[in-house]
């Protein structure tokens, strides 16, 4: 088959894909066409454990080859690169180790890199990453606090690498069947996005057990460049619930679902834009070792909508989590298992628009589909990610606005030209981390 009608069979089979409600497979594609050897797209990880979810769908596609594995835990580092040789064998089994994200970014053989260490870090190695030429594919949040999403942004610009975000709803069919019925108009005016996260308010207290670094961590490491603090295990292990290195659940699932709110707002008309201003109130159990909240609603203003994120124990929906859109005429709701739009009803009893339902299964490749983009793009030298740092970041420092508003106990109106709070210099305390020596914050 030359090129032309290569170019030609992928065109019909993604139309006749799409009408069919379908996302193509660009797995199949490849094996059935059996891409040249000359397309091999060689991936490096950056930390070992969702890193891995990811690299595993790439390699799926037999084109992409993982030679490359860093994690500051020689353990887990060594027990992932097994797993992966044993499983693919003939795109994984010869992988080089590294305790050091610098050494791994040094090799020339790289392609791009999967970051997916704890949120601390992205941002520097982000940084380091562009420097080095790397296609990069970093994990959510894209980072742990606004400046640092702003810097990534000027960074990539600055670079052009292409980059997309783990923000993979963007690019699962049940999320872009949702936003295909958006279009159609049929919610009428939709004046309210609920997003949402149910899960138990239970205390976090940590067990009882030995809080010496184990022999095979580079703690030091693995803090980098957050504030020195004694090793503990919950606090490696439950990392996302303290301040220094992440967000809670408003940064970990939230940014999913403003992601999502966002891509169904567009698909309406309307540009992804900040809000006038953010109030979030908290709760968190008092016995709890978290320093995030336990319990959590976030309000997003906006001229004719707003957003509301809940962070709750009962379900919404009858669903765990999920995003709905709110209109005149009835709510649309999606998750990761499918979509439902529920009718609204007349005075009358009629029903304002007509019910649809799609179920199916949890997730069902939408990881593979954005990671697969991410590898086209880079063998096609374009840029058009299903999810740029630009759009990563949006989500990204909504996410923290909402945190900071809760954390500095205000209302905060954010000005994206100083990229600053308006008039609360309380807020402003949360926007930038002070980088722990030796490290340093990045150089434009």
């Amino acid at each position: 088959m030359n090129n032309n009608s290569r170019r030609s069979f992928i065109k019909k089979t993604a139309i006749a894909s799409t009408l069919f409600g379908v996302i193509p497979s660009f797995t199949k594609l490849n094996f059935a066409l059996g891409i040249p050897p000359g397309d091999r797209l060689n991936i490096g990880v950056i930390g070992v454990g969702m890193g891995m979810a990811d690299m595993r769908n790439m390699l799926a596609n037999k084109w992409v080859h993982c030679i490359a594995l860093c994690d500051v835990n020689q353990a887990r580092l060594e027990q992932q690169a097994a797993n992966v040789k044993r499983n693919f064998p003939e795109n994984a089994g010869n992988i080089k180790l590294y305790n050091d994200f610098r050494k791994l970014l040094e090799n020339k053989d790289i392609d791009g890199v999967i970051i997916a260490t704890p949120d601390h870090w992205h941002t520097y190695i982000f940084a380091m990453a562009c420097m080095a030429g790397k296609a990069i594919y970093v994990e959510k949040p894209v980072g742990n606090s606004i400046a640092e999403c702003n810097i990534m942004v000027d960074i990539q610009k600055k670079y052009n690498n292409i980059v997309t975000t783990g923000l993979w709803q963007t690019s699962q069919r049940y999320f872009k069947g949702a936003n295909e019925i958006l279009k159609s108009g049929i919610l009428g005016d939709v004046f309210k996005v609920h997003i949402y996260l149910c899960s138990s308010t239970n205390p976090r207290i940590p067990a009882e057990g030995n809080n010496e670094v184990p022999p095979t961590l580079d703690y030091d490491m693995w803090l980098g460049p957050a504030p020195q603090r004694p090793y503990s295990y919950e606090r490696v292990r439950n990392w996302r619930s303290y301040w220094d290195y992440g967000g809670g659940q408003q940064t970990d699932w939230g940014v999913h679902w403003i992601d999502s709110a966002f891509d169904g707002l567009a698909a309406l008309g309307k540009e992804r834009s900040y809000p006038k201003s953010v109030y979030s109130t908290a709760y968190k159990h008092p016995k709890s070792s978290n320093e995030t909240p336990s319990c959590q609603t976030s309000i997003f203003k906006y001229d004719d909508y707003h957003i509301v994120w809940e962070q709750q124990v009962t379900n919404l929906y009858n669903r765990k989590r999920g995003v709905s859109w709110i209109g005149s005429n009835g709510t649309l709701v999606c998750n990761r298992s499918g979509y439902e739009l529920i009718p609204g009803k007349s005075r009358d009893g009629s029903l304002l628009c007509e019910a649809t339902r799609l179920d199916g299964k949890f997730e069902d490749g939408g990881v593979l589909n954005h990671t697969t983009n991410w590898g086209e793009c880079i063998r096609n030298n374009d840029r058009n990610t299903n999810s740029p740092i630009i759009k990563g970041a949006f989500a990204t420092i909504l996410a923290h606005m909402a945190n900071i508003s809760f954390r500095s106990d205000s209302i905060v109106r954010y000005d994206r030209l100083s990229r600053r709070f308006i008039d609360n210099k309380k807020a402003d305390a949360f926007l930038k981390p002070i980088y722990r020596d030796p490290w340093e914050w990045p150089v434009i």
